[in-house]
Formats: C-alpha cells, sequence, structure tokens
C-alpha cells in the first residue's frame, strides 16, 4: 500500500455552512484534517480537493458566473475576482487545518494553472505528481474560458475526474455533508430512502439538487464524475464526512458505510 495515490474530497457543504457567507465548519474541518493525518501514517499519499460552499456558491449564483460572461448583468467581473478571492481565503483555513496536524501542503489554485470547465479543462497536472511528501490542495473555482463566455465555474467533481488521471491514484473519497452516500431518494423526499451500498453504470437513482445555491451539479454530477472514475479502474467511494473515520474506513474497507462506485 506505501506510496499509493488517494484523492479526497471535502465538500463545500460539510467544511463550510452552504447557506451563509464565508462561515467555516472548523469543527468538522478540524476532525477531516487529523484523520488525513491518519491516512498519511498510513502509507498513503493524498490530494485533496475541497468544494466551495458558503464561499462561492452564493455570490456565483447571484451574477449567474457558470453561465460565463452576460453583458446584461453588472458587476460580473468584479464578481469573479470576489469569489476568486474568497476562495483563496476558504483555501488558506483548510491548508492551515492540515498544518495544525502536522502535515506539509501546498496550495494550487486553478484559476492560475487551468483554463476551461467540466471535460473541457486543460492544464498540466505535474504539479500534483511529485513524491515530495508535501499534500497538494486544489478547490473548485471560476476558471477563465475561451470563447465568448470568458470564465466560468470549475467544479471540484470534475477536478476530481481529472487527477484521477495521475499515475499511481487508486482511491477517491468524496467527503459529502448530511448524508451517508447516495440515497435511493432525496433527502428532502416524503419517502424514506435506503443507502446504496454499490452503484455501477446501471443504477438508478433518484437526485436531490439545491438550484438556489449550488452552481455546478449536486449529487447528480458527483455519480457522473464517480462512474467516469471508476470505469478508469479506481476505486471510489462516497461518505459521510461528518463522520470523519469512514474516510479511513473506506481505505481499510473495514465495514465502511457508504456508497462504493464500481465501474
Amino acid at each position: 500500500m506505501e506510496g499509493r495515490r488517494v484523492l479526497i474530497k471535502l465538500g463545500g457543504g460539510l467544511i463550510t455552512f452552504k447557506d451563509e457567507p464565508c462561515k467555516v465548519r472548523s469543527d468538522i474541518l478540524t476532525a477531516c484534517a487529523e484523520r488525513i493525518s491518519n491516512i498519511v501514517e498510513m502509507g498513503w499519499r493524498p490530494i485533496i480537493v475541497h468544494g466551495a460552499g458558503g464561499f462561492g456558491h452564493l455570490r456565483a449564483k447571484q451574477y449567474s458566473l457558470s453561465s460565463g460572461r452576460d453583458e446584461m448583468i453588472a458587476g460580473q467581473d468584479e464578481a469573479v475576482e470576489l469569489v476568486r478571492k474568497e476562495m483563496l481565503d476558504l483555501n488558506s483555513q483548510v491548508c492551515k487545518a492540515l498544518i495544525d496536524v502536522g502535515l506539509k501542503v501546498s496550495s494550487h489554485p486553478p484559476h492560475t494553472w487551468s483554463r476551461g470547465t467540466g471535460q473541457g479543462l486543460v492544464g498540466s497536472l505535474q504539479r500534483f505528481e511529485a513524491d515530495d511528501g508535501v499534500i497538494p490542495i486544489t478547490y473548485g473555482d471560476v476558471n477563465d474560458c475561451d470563447g465568448p463566455e470568458g470564465f466560468g465555474i470549475l467544479s471540484g467533481d470534475h477536478l476530481m475526474e481529472r487527477l484521477a488521471t495521475i499515475e499511481g491514484v487508486s482511491k477517491a473519497i468524496f467527503a459529502l455533508f448530511g448524508v451517508d452516500g447516495v440515497m435511493s431518494t432525496p433527502p428532502d423526499s416524503e419517502q424514506q430512502g435506503i443507502l446504496l451500498e454499490k452503484i455501477d453504470s446501471e443504477s438508478d437513482f433518484i437526485a436531490s439538487h439545491d438550484s438556489k445555491i449550488d452552481v455546478t451539479g449536486g449529487i447528480t454530477l458527483k455519480v457522473a464524475c464517480a462512474r467516469r472514475m471508476a470505469a478508469g479502474g479506481i476505486d471510489v467511494w462516497m461518505v459521510n464526512g461528518e463522520y470523519p473515520d469512514r474516510i479511513v474506513d473506506s481505505l481499510l474497507q473495514t465495514g465502511t458505510i457508504g456508497t462504493n462506485v464500481i465501474g
């Protein structure tokens, strides 16, 4: 197991209050950092991706940044720079949480090394490939785009999919908030759903997406990216990050509570 790479996505709704501007869930972030430290002690080499939550989605929604440039919406350029600034602030807090548990980290804001969004993301991944004991951290961001749109929202889920192509990556963990994994019905459904312990390209589920806040794609996008990652040979898990031990359990495969996405 020594030296193997694992991707860990800390969801924006997990580490921030998604419906409040720029407020971190410090207790959860600290607990996740401690478990990531445990993973490093076990010989794994993590690459961390984190979401935006209340640091990005609210303002991005307000100014329709996910749709690109719209001359009818005043203040978009200023909003792009403000979201980037706020994401740098959140990233610094994620980095600090990991440093505080004794880890070495490096920050890689996507708008500084890549262009485009979705599966059209372009940019060298060389910075994530070093075997120097430093944990690279990146995140969902506002990226410059070619063409008339000018900019768009790069989801951390699409980043996970792209990073899964790095040699040596064998596992990927999506740490979610408020749910144990992928459920058979949405959390807000009148019908009580069950946890889908395994899903593949044929599995059906009913997605829930908070379009009032989320500007990327919610669980639907996560599952789509995870399925493609699993088809490429990555062992993918979706677990409840409120119980950070489950992040470790998914690596040990010791009765993990969560959803295993298989190819």
